[in-house]
């Protein structure tokens, strides 16, 4: 079981269970296994000929090749092993109890989570303050708890070719900002939350027109686009710092008690840097702790969501950092 994503990827979680033959739901042994960790993963298992069985979880050795000079330390990842007699739940309710208890961030330990209305599907990137605000009332009538903002706030942001990377508030969708829509949205009984793509940036964006060589990309050669988009280095420290400073000055110049954060493609057309290309993958998750960590300390009662294109993601590296993770982007109510 493997990804060589970038991220641990909906595709081949770094989660697995091994049971005996007779093992059902609630009764036999099980063996569960996971990893505390968000990037390229490898997870194998040989069955030797003596009848042993050996298992195997962390970082994946495709594209990684890491240089220690001497003195230098180097931090795997932890791995997580759990076993049961009770079957696949009794292993499943352990993992959930270690990951409650012990990886998410303790304030939110056990916490109900709000009920969430998104306007994305609603209004995709055509909305008003006014179809915001009339949103917001429809959603309270059904119970909602918190209102969240999704793309299409910021910069040129009216379709997904532009934009991404600026953190300027679009004055003309929302006259009255971010501080103004949410003083609305809490009149209504709501909470506001925000959505954020960090780790993007648009070609055609302000934030890559002044810094081309934070993006991720080949030298002389025409980068991959996902999305119409690219991945920020954040394996370099002043990337790292861009996104601490622009995401937390949105969050301290409104109300606002929940982000969505999302990454919506995989990383590729790795380079040389200040290091070795076997080093990008592992060096990119370091920079995206580093981000987390200080966001997260900065902002502890904010509810901050995981989302890669929904559950690309979806791991307890993420989780240690963001209490709850998004699981599918597949809700429109026609699908």
């Amino acid at each position: 079981v493997e990804s060589r994503t970038g991220c641990s990827s909906c595709r081949a979680n770094p989660f697995f269970m091994l049971k005996e033959k007779a093992a059902g739901l609630d009764q036999g042994d099980v063996y569960s296994f996971n990893l505390i960790y968000s990037g390229n993963h490898l997870e194998e298992v040989e069955l030797s000929h003596y009848g042993l069985l050996r298992v195997q979880a962390g970082i994946n050795p495709f594209c990684f090749d890491f240089k220690l000079k001497q003195g230098e330390k180097f931090e795997t990842p932890y791995a997580v092993l759990t076993y049961s007699d009770k079957g696949i739940n009794g292993a499943r309710l352990n993992m959930h109890h270690f990951t409650n208890n012990h990886v998410i961030p303790s304030q939110w330990n056990n916490t109900i989570r709000p009920v969430v209305i998104n306007n994305w599907e609603g209004t995709y990137f055509k909305f008003t303050e006014s179809k915001l605000l009339a949103l917001a009332n429809d959603a309270k009538k059904y119970g909602a708890e918190l209102f969240v903002l999704d793309d299409g706030w910021f910069g040129a942001r009216n379709s997904d070719t532009a934009g991404l990377g600026d953190y300027n508030v679009n004055k003309k969708k929302l006259p009255s900002g971010l501080a103004g829509l949410s003083k609305k949205i809490h009149k209504k009984g709501l909470k506001f939350g925000l959505w954020f793509e960090p780790e993007s940036v648009n070609p055609d964006s302000d934030c890559y027109r002044a810094h081309p060589d934070w993006a991720v990309k080949c030298v002389d050669r025409d980068p991959s686009l996902g999305r119409h988009e690219l991945i920020l280095d954040l394996s370099k420290k002043e990337v790292q710092d861009y996104l601490i400073n622009s995401v937390s000055g949105i969050l301290k110049s409104a109300q606002i008690e929940f982000v969505k954060w999302d990454m919506n493609r995989n990383i590729s057309d790795i380079t040389f840097n200040d290091y070795e290309p076997g080093e990008f993958y592992h060096r990119y998750i370091l920079g995206l702790y580093r981000v987390l960590a200080e966001l997260t300390k900065m902002f502890p009662d904010v509810l901050f969501e995981g989302c890669a294109s929904g559950g690309n993601r979806f791991d307890l590296g993420i989780l240690s950092y963001f209490p709850q993770i998004w699981a599918s982007d597949d809700t429109d109510g026609h699908e």
